[in-house]
């Protein structure tokens, strides 16, 4: 779910509206899917006319890619602001395990990764959050070399990108097949994580 508390004083109307038809459109998507949700049980949800949703959305597709946008961009700015202070080495198996647990509250996103919409799938691999997750784990791990926190011989770069590849790789199985059958997985998951930025002994 969007988080609005922190912003709506400083909203307007307008985005407001755009705001709850997110909502909705997250919801609705989430638990039917997109050929079986129309832009009219939206509107009628959020109390608007058909024609008064499409003044912020041009057509149905470009509302379920905003909803898909949100509800992925949310899952992933609530794990990355919970890993704040995480120290370098501990960052992508806590990103991971976040992600994982929270994927229940977001449920257009989950519906993607399970395969269910699979023309979303690429927008969700190429969203400007996952980007920006990236970035978080490549200068994090940047920072901590610096420091001699962990090995210097990796390119962080690199580690940033196969992390997010595991990471995204490891969503969408256990989506699919279901945690408690992945668990052998996630752990060995974790145990790369560990060795490939642990220092040398």
């Amino acid at each position: 779910m969007i988080d609005t508390a922190a912003a709506d004083g400083a909203q307007t109307k307008g985005e407001r509206t755009r705001q709850r038809l997110l909502e909705l459109a997250i919801e609705r998507f989430g638990a039917k899917g997109y050929r079986a949700t129309s832009v009219s049980e939206i509107a009628r949800a959020a109390e608007l006319t058909q024609a008064a949703v499409y003044a912020y959305f041009p057509n149905k597709e470009a509302l379920f890619d905003a909803a898909v946008d949100a509800d992925a961009a949310a899952a992933i700015g609530t794990a990355t602001e919970r890993c704040r202070d995480v120290p370098a080495a501990q960052l992508a198996p806590l990103l991971l395990a976040l992600l994982i647990g929270g994927l229940a509250e977001h449920p257009l996103a989950l519906r993607v990764l399970e395969g269910q919409e699979p023309e979303a799938l690429q927008r969700l691999i190429n969203l400007p959050a996952l980007a920006d997750l990236t970035e978080l784990l490549r200068r994090r791990v940047a920072e901590a070399q610096a420091a001699g926190e962990v090995r210097a011989d990796v390119d962080p770069a690199i580690y940033a990108d196969g992390a997010e590849t595991l990471i995204l790789a490891l969503l969408m199985a256990v989506s699919q097949i279901g945690a408690t059958t992945e668990s052998r997985r996630q752990l060995g998951v974790v145990s790369i994580f560990d060795l490939a930025l642990r220092p040398p002994t």
